[in-house]
């Protein structure tokens, strides 16, 4: 009985690791993709590059973190997904281009306050798993920056911009239920408005 169980949880484990280790890939491969799909939209239309830029990078993070396999995990994923978009942006900038996606400058580096950016939000999106408040405030904190971008895309005239932050708002409040939904939406309400009028000014 002992040994049935011992190999009823090696293979367990092995499976676990066996997604986890997909999980991963999965996190760096969507990086890449949409890094390569970002530069071939470089020389696109304005408002669909708007669109894309960081929105894209944005979901994919906040998909990587929601599905990870726990905390470490969820900071791991965000940086692979961070990072995926890199190997695209740095081949392209090998050549004379303009306007580089995922905000990379013309030395083709990345700064690492977006790495950190979309890390954070891989984290946020899985603890939006837990139950109660910190749930509903891990969702609250995207919520909100979302908010802010949709408000002032309204008042530049970026339509196209205001589309993209307006479905990943509905993304972010989707990753809570019910209550914790209307309570996320709340709180990025309060956070969005507070930024709006004491830091952005009237």
């Amino acid at each position: 009985m002992a040994g049935q169980n011992d190999t009823f949880d090696f293979i367990t484990g092995d499976r676990r690791e066996r997604a986890i280790l997909w999980h991963m890939m999965l996190s760096l491969v969507g990086g890449l993709l949409l890094g390569a799909f970002g530069e071939m939209l470089a020389h696109g239309p304005d408002p669909l590059v708007a669109a894309y830029d960081p929105y894209a990078y944005l979901a994919l993070a906040l998909a990587a973190g929601r599905t990870a396999a726990g905390f470490g995990w969820a900071v791991l994923a965000g940086v692979l997904a961070a990072l995926g978009p890199v190997v695209p942006i740095l081949a392209a900038a090998a050549f004379p281009s303009g306007y580089h996606p995922f905000h990379v400058g013309v030395d083709g580096t990345v700064p690492g306050v977006t790495l950190l950016a979309l890390a954070g939000c891989a984290l946020l999106a899985y603890a939006t798993r837990r139950d109660g408040p910190r749930g509903d405030l891990a969702a609250a904190l995207p919520a909100g920056v979302l908010m802010i971008e949709a408000v002032e895309a309204a008042q530049s005239g970026s339509w196209s911009v205001q589309i993209a932050a307006v479905l990943l708002l509905a993304a972010v409040l989707s990753l809570r239920r019910g209550a914790g939904a209307v309570r996320s939406a709340l709180a990025g309400a309060v956070l969005a408005t507070a930024h709006l009028f004491f830091v952005a000014g009237p």
